[in-house]
């Protein structure tokens, strides 16, 4: 693995490494946007992406980043096998995942008990099938399902905060895999918070339906959720 870097040029970025990695039988490459605010003496809470099955290049998660680092955690974001600068060939993807995660997890200044993860559609069901390796590397704070595909017999794996944001446009219904999942969760887990947005006029990516930008709502609910799981889990 090997990390290179960069002048950043987001405003909300202090820095950016460019990080390569290896995956299942190829390389990848990703890179890991800091906080543009000086480094807690225990490192920077940690947001790491899983992406959804159609949109995997890195640079469709800078609306991500951006939030991420606004709330004051470094966000690791990555380009699946054949796009970006990741290589491409024969390969198991949810190996490609584990992988990525132990990288964003090795980079420095980065606590790894203040890890979040965010899934986005059908990043979920990666994050469900990969759930004890993903804690055996790093017990995370908290997760957001982002378009969430997990209804209330599946997100209760997830043994940690949730929060769910969906668009009422989803073709997966609202009721059951924001409002149903999360009220499975909680009384699975009450211990945990776990709650959900439901964005209207957008489509499944939360991205406005006319203008194409991050709706503001969602945009809010998870800065929001971001800075009090990362406060909260010091």
């Amino acid at each position: 693995m090997s990390s290179l870097p960069v002048q950043s040029h987001e405003s909300a970025f202090g820095a950016t490494e460019y990080v390569f990695f290896a995956g299942d039988q190829v390389q990848l490459a990703g890179q890991m946007d800091y906080p543009a605010l000086p480094s807690p003496s225990n490192g920077f809470p940690l947001l790491f992406i899983i992406q959804h099955s159609t949109c995997n290049n890195r640079g469709g998660y800078l609306h991500y980043a951006r939030l991420g680092t606004e709330a004051g955690a470094a966000v690791f974001r990555w380009d699946k096998r054949g796009t970006g600068n990741s290589g491409s060939g024969i390969g198991d993807g949810l190996t490609d995942a584990l992988h990525a995660y132990k990288a964003a997890l090795a980079q420095p200044n980065i606590d790894p008990k203040r890890v979040v993860i965010l899934a986005q559609n059908e990043g979920s069901l990666v994050l469900h099938d990969l759930w004890p390796k993903f804690k055996a590397l790093a017990v995370p704070s908290g997760v957001v399902l982002v378009g969430n595909m997990l209804d209330e017999r599946a997100i209760v794996r997830l043994d940690v905060p949730v929060a769910v944001v969906i668009s009422k446009n989803d073709w997966n219904a609202w009721q059951l895999y924001a409002q149903q999942a999360t009220q499975a969760h909680q009384a699975r887990y009450p211990q945990w918070p776990a709650s959900y947005y439901v964005a209207p006029n957008t489509n499944r990516r939360l991205m406005y339906e006319h203008g194409g930008a991050f709706h503001r709502g969602a945009s809010d609910y998870i800065r929001q959720w971001l800075e009090k799981i990362c406060q909260t889990s010091k």
